[in-house]
């Protein structure tokens, strides 16, 4: 595979890893990196980029490499947190391989992004820009996270995420949590349209590893 090939693949398998790392930060303490959360956030409105690096731009994906190496090199650096945060990332894969192949659905989901882009634009023209303070008022947050659970929740299997329970009860977290992981299947839809597939993650690691060190 060309290396620009492998640079995209690895921009977009950052971005997953970070939303996943941001969900189980909130699962288990009740905050998050505003930064890492608003990077991935802000990429559910970039719609029609020209370059991976449009959607995300890779000095604000910087935790995401982190977590790619710490999650595909040695076994040694896989602490718990680490597993739990690659089992999330698995599980979205999963989920958006059965929401691709539910063509009305995958549709509805592009159609009311479509209809947020536009609603949060008029009101907020800077969200693009990426600033927390833009992109992580309380009303988008919602919205995203409404989308997640009248969309997805109702047509596929939950995603468990682990956590103290009393993080995961406060609706606040919830709803971020929810926007996070719909942030993560942005960050994989990405991700296949760049060529990307589970099964050859393997036989990728070490080149995928490698371009994730010299961005962090």
């Amino acid at each position: 595979m060309a290396e620009k090939d492998t640079e995209d693949e690895t921009l977009a398998l950052a971005a997953l890893f970070q939303s996943c790392t941001q969900i189980q930060r909130i699962a288990s303490t009740g905050y998050m990196d505003e930064e890492a959360g608003a990077a991935v956030i802000r990429a559910l409105l970039v719609t029609d980029p020209d370059t991976a690096e449009d959607v995300y731009p890779p000095e604000r994906i910087k935790n995401g490499f982190s977590q790619i190496v710490a999650a595909f090199g040695r076994a040694e650096m896989r602490d718990l947190g680490v597993i739990e945060v690659t089992k999330t990332a698995l599980k979205v894969m999963e989920l958006d391989v059965t929401l691709e192949r539910s063509g009305k659905i995958y549709d509805a989901l592009g159609a009311k992004i479509d209809s947020l882009r536009d609603d949060i634009l008029a009101k907020e023209p800077d969200f693009l820009d990426g600033s927390p303070s833009s992109v992580l008022k309380q009303e988008y947050v919602k919205s995203f996270a409404d989308t997640y659970q009248s969309i997805i929740s109702p047509n596929f299997a939950k995603l468990m995420i682990c956590g103290q329970e009393a993080c995961l009860r406060i609706p606040e977290n919830q709803e971020k949590i929810r926007a996070l992981l719909l942030a993560a299947i942005r960050a994989v839809v990405l991700w296949r349209q760049l060529g990307g597939k589970r099964r050859f993650l393997v036989f990728r690691r070490r080149a995928i590893v490698q371009c994730a060190q010299s961005h962090i």
